[in-house]
C-alpha cells in the first residue's frame, strides 16, 4: 500500500540496512541528515514507513533511536508488520469499491432523471450531490479508521508475543528513556503540514502495542 509516497522518491541514498522479508524488501535510511528531522522528530515520530505501493518498503528513522529500538526493527517484527499493512492496504481498497460503485450509479441515476424531467433543478442536483460526496467519504473514513484500529489491535498482540514480555517492557523503559533524553536537549519547532500523508494509525511505536497510548499520534 501507499505510504508516504514522496518521502519513499525522497529516499535516494544507500540505506543503512536491508532486509528481505518474502519477496518484500525493507530499507533504513537515516532521518538526521533530511529536512525531515524537524518535520517528524520535533512531533516524537523519529521512524516513519513509506511505500509507493510495490514491494519495497523505505523506512526512515533517526539513527540513535534505531540504535536504541533495533529489536524493534528486527525482521520477524518486521514480517507481522508488513502483513498488517498489506491487509490493511487490500482492506481499503475493498472498501473504497464498496462505497465507490453504489455512489456513482446513484449519481448516474439521479443526473439522467433530473435532465429529462426536471432539468431547471440540475444546479440543486449537483449541490445536494456535493453533499453526498462529503457525507459518503466521512462514512467512509469513520469505517476504515475502525477497520484499521482493530487490525492494529491483533499486530500488536502479535509484535508484543514476538518479543517477549521481558524485552518488550525493556524496550518500553528505553523508548520512555530516549524520548526524555531528547526533547531535554532539543527544542521542539513548530509543526509542519505534510499534504497528503496517510493517516498515522499505519505506523506504530513499542508503546502502542500497550493499552495506553500517547496522544501525539
Amino acid at each position: 500500500m501507499k505510504l508516504n509516497p514522496k518521502v519513499f522518491r525522497a529516499l535516494t541514498g544507500e540505506p543503512v540496512a536491508v532486509q528481505e522479508i518474502d519477496g518484500t524488501r525493507v530499507e533504513f535510511h537515516y532521518m538526521d541528515d533530511t529536512p525531515y528531522l524537524s518535520q517528524y522528530a520535533a512531533r516524537g515520530r523519529f521512524a516513519i514507513w513509506t511505500s509507493e505501493g510495490k514491494d519495497t518498503y523505505r523506512v526512515l528513522i533517526e539513527s540513535t533511536y534505531y540504535e536504541t529500538m533495533k529489536p524493534f526493527y528486527e525482521q520477524g517484527v518486521n514480517k507481522i508488520w508488513l502483513g498488517f499493512l498489506e491487509k490493511v492496504g487490500t482492506m481499503s481498497r475493498k472498501t473504497n469499491l464498496m462505497f465507490l460503485i453504489p455512489t456513482m450509479v446513484a449519481y448516474a441515476i439521479a443526473v439522467t432523471l433530473f435532465s429529462i424531467f426536471w432539468p431547471e433543478q440540475m444546479m440543486i442536483l449537483l449541490l445536494i450531490m456535493l453533499g453526498g460526496v462529503i457525507v459518503t467519504n466521512m462514512i467512509q473514513s469513520r469505517y476504515i479508521n475502525n477497520k484499521v484500529k482493530e487490525e492494529n489491535g491483533a499486530t500488536q498482540f502479535a509484535i508484543k508475543a514476538f518479543i517477549g514480555e521481558d524485552e518488550f517492557n525493556e524496550l518500553v523503559k528505553k523508548q520512555e528513556d530516549f524520548y526524555a533524553a531528547y526533547f531535554k536537549t532539543e527544542e521542539p519547532e513548530a509543526e509542519v503540514s505534510t499534504e497528503g500523508e496517510e493517516p498515522e494509525v499505519i505506523e506504530t511505536t513499542v508503546e502502542e502495542t500497550t493499552e495506553e497510548k500517547k496522544d501525539d499520534k
